[in-house]
């Protein structure tokens, strides 16, 4: 399944209940802005990343709703230089891109930034959409990336092993998060592989020059760490795969 819809299509799923992860990005020489949305039941939450040359950038998140007419109204959380900021922001999906809505900003009394008038909000800046795959469940593409995992898994845990999760794939790279489990339920006798599988497992794939899926590296983990190790073993690693 493609993670990119029409915007037709898009809005029509998100109101109906449905759970899609969209990724947009705007990268310029001056600048690159990378935002990643998570909309279920008509709510919204996700991440924003806003990066600058050689000066202090910002990486927030954001929480609120997805209107019928495609309008988000969203809280933007972000720290810049040390300080931690909130600000309202309102933003669009038209024709499956992203516009960032410009307008004057006023302090609350809890210090929250609002648009001053919501109405006057002029969209000026868009950010492209960036289309990530997901392969389903009994694809042959999935098959392959769940194969190239499952020996060197099973041998850590002593036993054969099963996945539960989300596989995503973008130029040729790919990620795998979620769970394991033993196939026929038995706790594994090792403590510290019976331990690992309480834990979230995370594991990082990559097509070979003949197009075939090889696993790079994995780890269980209850944080962030294997995902920064991901990013620092492999600098040209998309960023849509780990945002």
């Amino acid at each position: 399944m493609k993670t990119i819809l029409s915007f037709l299509v898009l809005l029509s799923f998100a109101v109906a209940s449905a759970e899609e992860t969209l990724y947009f990005e705007s990268a310029t020489e001056a600048e690159t802005t990378r935002i990643v949305l998570y909309l279920s039941e008509g709510e919204v939450s996700g991440y924003q990343t806003w990066e600058v040359p050689e000066a202090h950038g910002t990486r927030g998140s954001l929480e609120g709703n997805l209107n019928e007419d495609g309008v988000l109204r969203l809280v933007h959380r972000y720290t810049i230089e040390g300080a931690d900021q909130a600000e309202e922001v309102i933003y669009k999906l038209d024709q499956g891109s992203l516009w960032i809505g410009e307008g004057e900003l006023v302090e609350d009394r809890d210090g929250l930034l609002r648009l001053k008038d919501p109405a006057k909000v002029k969209f000026a800046k868009k950010l492209g959409a960036v289309e990530v795959s997901e392969p389903v469940a009994g694809s042959p593409e999935r098959k392959e990336i769940m194969d190239s995992m499952r020996g060197p898994i099973s041998a850590y845990i002593g036993s054969k092993v099963q996945f539960t999760g989300e596989v995503r794939t973008f130029e040729g790279w790919g990620t795998f998060s979620g769970n394991v489990a033993t196939v026929d339920g038995a706790p594994p006798a090792d403590g510290d592989a019976a331990f690992s599988l309480e834990l979230d497992f995370l594991a990082l794939v990559k097509q070979d020059p003949d197009g075939r899926w090889q696993m790079l590296g994995w780890g269980f983990s209850g944080d962030i760490g294997v995902r920064e190790e991901f990013r620092e073993k492999y600098p040209s690693l998309p960023w849509v795969l780990l945002p």
